[in-house]
């Protein structure tokens, strides 16, 4: 079996980059747990899985964010 292409939460460690979670239905935007996932899921497969906990819609998207220069947290 092939392994799986992407990257994965341990590529993004969590003091350095904020993965964050926004709905194109409603707008809301947070940031994902990531203790609800294994650090080998991969980030690029999260869209598909992930609901707004706003509204509940599925059509969700991801944006990494570098946090790790100067400690500055985008949220």
């Amino acid at each position: 079996m092939p392994e799986p292409i992407g990257n994965t939460f341990s590529d993004f460690p969590p003091e350095e980059f904020t993965i964050l979670l926004f709905c194109d239905f409603c707008g809301h935007q947070g940031a994902i747990d990531r203790a609800a996932f294994p650090e080998k899921q991969i980030v690029q497969d999260l869209p598909g899985r992930l609901r707004c906990s706003a509204c509940g819609a599925r059509e969700c998207n991801i944006r990494i964010v570098f946090t790790g220069a100067g400690g500055y947290r985008h949220i």
